[in-house]
């Protein structure tokens, strides 16, 4: 997929005005979000750092015939109270008003979902019918310990089981079938 850096926005008025569709990735600071844009690009267009919550922007990609969204991180981050409200708002501001959204894939750390995690995909799940769950860094395991604790991880999350995809950024294990998943989502549109 080709993946192309437009602009990053601190506020709802400078958000690109147009109707092309976005599809948003979201995730707690420090789940490798990141990493994982630049896994599905096949290069770096997304800054990783290996401090928590360093997206502090919303992020606008451009990847042909829709827009990749990258929203900063919800949950820990070593960033100030103040900072972290003003986070918050951004992500709620986009969430809650941004007409071109039509999917939504919520980044978790395979290894660390957490009741941030949990909250988020309940909330996703209420509001978007095109919610994904990418449980990532699945290197630090084999992938079968992954795969058996699976049903349990969507249960926590309100999810189901086909909704969640299984990748590593690291080690590029099955970021394919993100792009799969995403020109299946886009399908649906034109239909």
């Amino acid at each position: 997929m080709k993946v192309k850096f437009i602009k990053s926005a601190s506020k709802q008025e400078d958000w690109i005005v147009d109707e092309k569709t976005e599809i948003c990735f979201i995730g707690r600071s420090n789940c490798g979000k990141s990493s994982l844009i630049n896994a599905i690009a096949h290069t770096t267009v997304a800054r990783s750092s290996s401090t928590p919550g360093r997206t502090q922007l919303v992020n606008f990609f451009d990847c042909g015939k829709f827009r990749l969204v990258d929203l900063p991180g919800y949950g820990f981050a070593k960033v100030s109270k103040k900072v972290k409200d003003y986070l918050e708002v951004i992500i709620q501001e986009y969430l809650l008003y941004r007409k071109n959204l039509f999917a939504v894939f919520q980044v978790c750390d395979a290894n660390v979902v957490t009741e941030d995690d949990a909250s988020m995909s309940k909330f996703l799940q209420q509001r978007f019918i095109n919610h994904f769950v990418i449980l990532n860094k699945t290197d630090k395991h084999p992938m079968s310990t992954y795969q058996n604790n699976l049903a349990r991880t969507a249960r926590f999350l309100g999810t189901k089981i086909d909704n969640i995809i299984l990748v590593s950024a690291k080690k590029k294990t099955n970021i394919d079938l993100i792009d799969k998943k995403i020109k299946k989502t886009l399908a649906l549109i034109s239909k």
